[in-house]
């Protein structure tokens, strides 16, 4: 195989395909990317898996001879980070693929590629989506996914169709978020690992369109360039729409959430670090915030109309989300004091448990 490709091109392909690249030894053929040229065309593939995920971008190149290769990803994906030269040069010779770019010269040494793992998605059906509507839904409830393995089906994104209404929820016990949209899609739920929600949102980004697909224990998306696929994650998923507070029973007020953001993060400096608990407290004239640690405290005010009400939150979580709304203000909904606070903004909700020092 030789083919001259674009440096640029080729960093941003190993930059996604690195997200499903095994970073463990233990099957040293998973550290490695394949790569190989299209039957037709000038282009070429880089694929990576870690056997539960798979990754496939195509890119174009001048494709001098065709043929298919391993190489070690890291030393790859470093080497190419690092070139000055606006093109690479790659060529095999068996398994070892030589780099060359302006007086650069490098030799690394993969794997037989005989030994690459045979990686295929059984497809029930598939659905074509906006890129950015399911990325924008996946980037704003991702930052709610339990890290506790111990909890392994919250550790993953829970997508779900019930009567043409898509849900897309995560969830660590603590914080849950919902975005929700209609489709013309039939009923379906899967939990999808973070990792691979990862890898799906750099496969939406800088495209129009995109297309999810279901198998009976996997989901995929795929562009004119790219496609990726996991493995779900195998368990039932809490029934979350029992924890959604009764918003008829709750006061809602609009807020500028980027004002109150810069409020939690300079308030939250004081918090106990170990809690990250700050309070809130509304009254007809604003929301003052307030920490405190240590015989230290902290508190700023938010100018806007509030119902009174009280609750201590964890700020790293309320900061985190509201960070990744749009928009001048959201729609604040609050109960009785010590209750769940409930955030509406474009088809998101996102509701915050109370913490009790």
């Amino acid at each position: 195989m030789k083919i001259t490709v674009n440096k640029s091109e080729l960093a941003a392909a190993l930059k996604a395909a690195g997200k499903t690249c095994s970073s463990h030894g233990n099957i040293p053929v998973l550290s490695n990317v394949k790569i190989s040229t299209a039957d037709a065309g000038d282009s070429f593939f880089i694929e990576s898996t870690n056997l539960d995920q798979y990754t496939s971008i195509e890119v174009e190149a001048d494709v001098v001879e065709k043929g298919e290769v391993l190489v070690p990803f890291r030393r790859l994906n470093s080497i190419i980070a690092n070139l000055e030269g606006e093109t690479v040069e790659l060529e095999s010779k068996g398994s070892k693929t030589e780099i060359r770019s302006g007086r650069f010269r490098a030799s690394v040494e993969g794997v037989d590629v005989a030994d690459w793992p045979q990686c295929s998605m059984e497809i029930n059906r598939a659905y074509d989506i906006k890129a950015n509507q399911l990325s924008n839904a996946i980037q704003s409830v991702i930052g709610c996914v339990s890290a506790d393995e111990s909890r392994y089906v919250l550790n993953g994104v829970f997508l779900e169709c019930v009567d043409s209404v898509v849900s897309i929820v995560a969830t660590d016990g603590r914080q849950l978020a919902v975005h929700s949209f209609e489709a013309d899609w039939n009923d379906f739920n899967v939990v999808i690992p973070t990792l691979a929600a990862d890898a799906i949102l750099d496969a939406c980004r800088g495209e129009a369109n995109i297309e999810i697909a279901l198998g009976d224990n996997s989901v995929g998306v795929a562009t004119d360039t790219a496609r990726t696929w996991s493995k779900t994650i195998a368990g039932k998923f809490p029934e979350w729409r029992r924890v959604m507070p009764d918003e008829s029973a709750m006061r809602t007020f609009p807020a500028p959430h980027k004002k109150l953001l810069g409020i939690l993060r300079r308030v939250g400096l004081i918090a106990d670090p170990r809690i990250g608990c700050v309070r809130l407290d509304g009254s007809a004239d604003g929301i003052t915030v307030s920490s405190s640690n240590a015989g230290e405290s902290a508190s700023e005010k938010l100018e806007c109309e509030s119902p009174e009400f009280g609750v201590s939150v964890n700020h790293d979580f309320l900061a985190k989300m509201l960070a990744t709304i749009d928009g001048e203000s959201v729609d604040i909904k609050v109960g009785e004091n010590e209750s769940p606070v409930l955030i509406k903004s474009d088809g998101l909700k996102y509701i915050i448990m109370p913490m009790r020092k």
